[in-house]
């Protein structure tokens, strides 16, 4: 269990310092890096990829309310799977990531967005840390259930 508070609090710290560094130095304007990466802060009031981003109160409300519950659920997933003796590497990635971005809601009225790849006129949707670590999540729990 000690692993897994470790991975947490260090994906969660990671995601905090990264949003506060964003909002200091590349609130104003974007910042390139190098030809595919770039940062630019964005509030994103949806999920991932700005899906169901609102600036109406209600809808940002309902949407965050899904997110609580749904990251609850996948509390008492974890739980279950590793008192079975599994590992939940893939749920503590997710929920950490969840977690922080929830924080988001509550402190900011949207999630801190603000890696952006692109590859010429191509680009990828503005995303973060905890963004990362969720679909990585989700694709451990994706090869878990394959097999």
């Amino acid at each position: 269990m000690f692993i897994y508070i470790i991975l947490a609090l260090t994906i969660f710290i990671i995601d905090r310092i990264t949003k506060i560094a964003a909002l200091t130095w590349w609130m104003e304007h974007a910042r390139y890096i190098t030809p595919f990466l770039s940062c630019e802060v964005v509030l994103n009031r949806g999920i991932s990829w700005g899906m169901l981003h609102s600036t109406n109160d209600i809808v940002f409300v309902v949407v965050s309310l899904i997110i609580t519950v749904i990251t609850a659920m996948l509390c008492w997933f974890a739980y279950y799977n590793y008192k079975r003796g599994n590992s939940i590497l893939a749920e503590v990635c997710i929920i950490t990531g969840s977690v922080s971005n929830l924080i988001d809601r509550v402190i900011y009225g949207g999630v801190i967005d603000f890696i952006i790849l692109s590859y010429g006129n191509l680009s990828w949707p503005v995303f973060n840390v905890a963004d990362m670590m969720i679909v990585f999540g989700v694709g451990l729990l994706a090869m878990r259930f394959e097999k």
